[in-house]
């Protein structure tokens, strides 16, 4: 059996590919050109198959030897990941907390919290990843301490926490006739109503989808949108109502829009997200304060507005 690459191997190939002559490529290496020229002959006899051919005095790497250096880069490139996040280490005054969330509290929840907790953890830097963190597994690694999904969440490698419990408001331009009464709405009060819905995977939107079709009640539905701000940004151009989660509308409420409390509205839940197998820092605790007491704000500023 033939013996692999080692490392200065490796390095004289890339450099032979990059700069293309073996003249470039020792001076890059800082080694004389009759050196270079002879472990370029051992690495071809380690391989066990021509790497380069000559064309106009210079070296043009073979099909196999592409192959080659794609697999190397690709191995280059996790080396280069790895001393990424050591630069950010080193460059961080303090500690770092790595958050993962679904965009929709990127926009709305996550921020204020993230205010509160630099206001009384100077040096923190954190990270935040707009993605399920429901999608990251054991298996695949845990690339965060904190995750903010809704809904519910059971596996025996992740500790959930509740942060708060909400349900669906509507979101109505100003002006509309739905926008102004106490009662909550109904179904029946979004017949034939322009509707700004979700993208087709979206749960809410599923769930909304079978709630009008088994009370046999249509909507219009003139624009979809994958995002809840993106919805919201609809209703208050006046291109239709729509329904959706409470922390996302209470940002949008203002002179151009209203809120309305929805009498059959799906419930809410928001949850954080820990990783058994990491260990607690003192800023994901803080994070998760923050985070319980601006939805227990939302509730109180709901049950104001008798949506709740």
């Amino acid at each position: 059996m033939q013996s692999g690459l080692n490392l200065r191997q490796v390095d004289i190939f890339r450099a032979i590919v990059k700069f293309g002559t073996v003249t470039a490529a020792s001076a890059a290496l800082g080694s004389s050109q009759p050196t270079f020229t002879r472990e370029l002959s051992r690495l071809e006899i380690t391989v066990g198959f021509r790497l380069f051919e000559r064309r106009r005095q210079r070296l043009q790497p073979t099909a196999r030897a592409l192959k080659l250096y794609h697999a190397i880069e690709e191995a280059y490139s996790g080396l280069d990941k790895i001393n990424l996040s050591l630069h950010r280490m080193r460059a961080a005054y303090g500690e770092i907390l790595q958050v993962s969330t679904l965009p929709t509290f990127a926009q709305s929840l996550l921020p204020r919290a993230v205010a509160r907790l630099h206001r009384d953890t100077p040096g923190l830097t954190i990270e935040i990843d707009n993605g399920d963190p429901r999608n990251q597994s054991p298996i695949s690694g845990f690339n965060f301490d904190i995750g903010l999904i809704e809904g519910d969440y059971d596996d025996p490698t992740t500790e959930v926490i509740p942060l708060g419990s909400f349900r669906h408001v509507c979101l109505i331009p100003a002006g509309h006739p739905l926008a102004s009464g106490t009662e909550p709405l109904t179904l029946q009060d979004l017949e034939d109503q322009p509707f700004i819905s979700l993208g087709p995977k979206d749960p809410y939107r599923l769930i909304l989808d079978r709630m009008f079709d088994e009370a046999s009640v249509t909507r219009r539905m003139p624009v979809t949108m994958q995002s809840a701000n993106g919805a919201c940004e609809m209703v208050r151009s006046g291109v239709g109502l729509t329904i959706l989660n409470p922390l996302t509308a209470l940002g949008y409420l203002g002179e151009r829009v209203a809120i309305r409390a929805f009498a059959q509205a799906p419930s809410f839940v928001v949850s954080a997200l820990h990783p058994m197998d990491r260990p607690w820092v003192d800023s994901a605790d803080r994070l998760i304060g923050h985070l319980k007491a601006i939805c227990a704000e939302a509730r109180e500023r709901l049950a104001v507005l008798t949506l709740i």
